[in-house]
């Protein structure tokens, strides 16, 4: 990819909702599409969850009326993706946009590169929220202290068990899958903490990660922090209770990547940092569209994909 290179469409993002806008858009003979992505591959963040004996599948694939790895439902994301034309460029990094001029900065392994395109798509999904954000946790990031991607690096990348003993804040899907996780590994029952009164995640969710864990629920907290001065030994609540343990995951309630928009002047509500639509899911400029959970709100997978084929439609229906 030269510098200074036209698009008709740009997708900043190569998750499941990255994928179904670049293959959508093949579909409609639309060419030639960009696919950015920052990541050494394609797939977003289910790619990350690997299929491996005694694992546990997370990721409902609904097409098939059955429950898989990430890996698995990605994988096959990422097969449709490879019979496109779609130029993908990975490690890619999207650091300023120009809504008007619809340009898009990147910062690659060969340097500092713009593009443009007739059209922008933004995929970039979203991520869990900061205790900061959560506004009822305090505490340092220590050691053993992490979010759901993380405990995905330390049990799959590094075949490391973060937590003997660990605590989940959160009570969400998210951190059903995460306390799962840890359980399968090894850890002993997890103890699951949350602002809430009961926890978020569904009956049905909850019934199948039973087979995993079913974590020690405490509920109704409404301030705490993280014990530890160098690494995490629990969280304390602010009448005094305590929940020991040697590692502390914040799991789930995500936040839209939307630093993007933002810094581009692209309309977003503050402070739910949601994108404001102009209609459908075309944002407040012209040109520019958004699909995936960067919309806002907790989606599966295979959502975002199918999300991503609609987004593809409108932005061919943009184009005529």
């Amino acid at each position: 990819m030269s510098c200074g290179q036209h698009f008709k469409v740009a997708i900043i993002g190569g998750g499941p909702a990255g994928i179904g806008v670049a293959v959508g858009l093949a579909k409609r003979g639309i060419g030639p599409v960009v696919l950015i992505e920052r990541r050494a591959e394609v797939g977003g963040t289910p790619m990350g969850y690997r299929k491996k004996p005694g694992g546990v599948p997370t990721f409902v694939e609904w097409t098939r009326g059955r429950v898989v790895f990430g890996e698995e439902l990605a994988g096959r994301m990422a097969k449709r993706l490879a019979k496109t034309d779609t130029t993908i460029r990975l490690s890619a990094q999207v650091t300023q946009i120009d809504p008007a001029e619809k340009r898009l900065t990147l910062l690659w392994p060969e340097g500092v590169c713009d593009v443009t395109a007739d059209a922008v798509v933004l995929a970039a999904g979203a991520r869990e929220q900061t205790p900061a954000e959560k506004g009822w946790l305090a505490g340092a990031r220590t050691a053993r202290v992490g979010f759901t991607r993380h405990i995905t690096g330390w049990l799959d990348g590094h075949g490391l068990l973060p937590a003997r003993k660990p605590v989940v804040v959160g009570s969400d899907l998210i951190a059903y899958s995460a306390a799962a996780k840890l359980r399968a590994a090894g850890s002993d029952k997890p103890v699951m903490i949350d602002r809430r009164r009961s926890p978020s995640a569904g009956l049905f969710e909850r019934l199948f990660f039973r087979r995993w864990t079913r974590p020690d629920w405490s509920g109704d907290v409404t301030a705490a922090g993280i014990k530890g001065d160098r690494s995490a030994a629990g969280v304390q609540s602010s009448d005094g209770q305590d929940w020991h343990g040697d590692g502390v995951m914040i799991c789930g309630e995500l936040v839209p990547n939307t630093e993007l928009a933002l810094l581009g002047g692209l309309a977003v509500e503050l402070p739910s940092r949601q994108l404001q639509l102009a209609r459908g899911q075309a944002l407040s400029e012209p040109g520019w569209f958004a699909a995936g959970n960067v919309l806002g709100g907790f989606h599966g997978a295979q959502w975002c994909y199918f999300n991503g084929r609609q987004a593809a439609r409108r932005v061919a229906n943009f184009l005529e």
